[in-house]
């Protein structure tokens, strides 16, 4: 296991030489990759393969779907991204949404030559689902952690809008601005509706069952399925567009990032296959690191497994139990922890993280740029948000 979390960055390197140096397709890249890797760490080739297909199918179904659907919306109908203010405001409504991959891969129009507000709104996504209720990451923390949603949710809006504005400043830092204006239209309901439907998923699953139970909860859960989205973001954009275009619908522009998403999801579960996160996880546990612990926790499981869901439950599962020890047993102290193992789950997204590859595709940038930006970027806001959190448990 350690031998396998040694090997990772140096399968990071590998990928990102592949694709720029050898100039092979992501899919391609990531695939060659995960055999080598596979076959270093020790794993057999059966247990390889099996890992492999069961994240591949998996992104393919949660985020392969809405890939299409937001290309398609793109090439029919929404042909102008969004201006600087909407396009924050986009990131903020697709974060509270089930799934933060699924929202960004809708958005891929806000993003068209635009890649400053494309990464600035990407990373506005990932803060804003990392932190805020009722994004499913910020409900499985607060309710492994025993937190109150109100307390957490309060506690949370500063270490949002610090994470968010660090996430702008990074991203201003490293991407010319670009004179495109920013249109909206009513054309944009074809990605508002999903959006909209993605919000309802996340209250819907929410522990407290607001929405109601039975066939209300599975109703909204139901239709907000990736396939029922892209149908319905597909449709608009066919009635918004006036006139029938079936060469736009019959592109296939969205195939490599398609195969790249894909393929990060295969990754992701062979690195989860070997069982280094955990193991690595559990050397952050230790009480005199305070708030830090939960932090580390998540941020480790985030960086090897790439999946910010299971950082979250994993982190908050190994530190729930050590909250007395660390100070953080209050009903104060619970929310701490729970927002700071949102905050770990922000870093650091990469090759292994089918999010990663979109907004790398929507901010055109090459693998190893996307590292240095939306990598770094992911870092910087995860490191600031501790700081406020950090700063906020002095006066609580």
């Amino acid at each position: 296991m350690i031998l396998a979390s040694l090997l990772l960055p140096m399968a990071v390197a590998a990928i990102v030489f592949l694709i720029q140096r050898v100039r092979l397709p992501v899919f391609l890249a990531i695939m060659a990759t995960v055999v080598v890797y596979g076959i270093a760490a020790d794993m057999t080739f059966d247990s390889v393969g099996k890992a492999f297909g069961l994240g591949f199918t998996a992104a393919l179904e949660q985020t392969g779907l809405l890939v299409v659907a937001g290309a398609l919306v793109g090439g029919l109908v929404l042909r102008t991204p969004l201006g600087t203010g909407t396009s924050a405001a986009a990131g903020l409504v697709a974060g509270l949404g089930a799934s933060a991959p699924a929202g960004l891969a809708l958005l891929q129009p806000a993003g068209q030559d635009a890649p400053r507000r494309a990464l600035g709104l990407a990373l506005t996504l990932l803060a804003v689902a990392a932190l805020l209720a009722p994004s499913p990451l910020a409900v499985a923390a607060a309710s492994v952690m025993k937190a109150g949603l109100w307390s957490g949710f309060m506690l949370a809006l500063p270490v949002t809008a610090v994470a968010v504005a660090l996430g702008w400043w990074h991203v201003a830092r490293q991407v010319p601005s670009q004179p495109t204006e920013g249109q909206l239209s009513w054309a944009w309901l074809c990605i508002g509706i999903p959006l909209g439907l993605l919000f309802l998923q996340s209250v819907a699953q929410m522990p407290s069952e607001p929405l109601g139970r039975g066939g209300a909860r599975e109703f909204y859960i139901g239709i907000s399925r990736p396939l029922m989205l892209t149908a319905i973001a597909v449709t608009l954009a066919v009635l918004f567009a006036r006139r029938w275009e079936p060469s736009v619908l019959a592109g296939r522009s969205w195939a490599p990032l398609l195969l790249a998403v894909g393929a990060s999801g295969g990754l992701a579960r062979v690195f989860d296959e070997t069982g280094m996160s955990e193991l690595l996880a559990e050397y952050a546990l230790h009480p005199r690191y305070g708030v830090l612990t939960p932090f580390l926790a998540a941020a480790i499981v985030k960086t090897m497994q790439g999946n910010s869901l299971t950082a979250v439950l994993t982190a908050s599962g190994m530190v729930e139990p050590m909250l007395p020890a660390l100070g953080l047993d209050s009903a104060s102290g619970r929310a701490i922890a729970a927002a700071a193992v949102g905050a770990g789950s922000m870093a650091i997204c990469h090759v292994n993280d089918p999010f990663f590859w979109i907004a790398a595709h929507m901010g055109r940038l090459s693998p190893g740029r996307a590292l240095y930006v939306i990598s770094l970027g992911s870092a910087v806001m995860a490191i600031g948000a501790l700081i406020v959190i950090a700063a906020i448990r002095q006066f609580i």
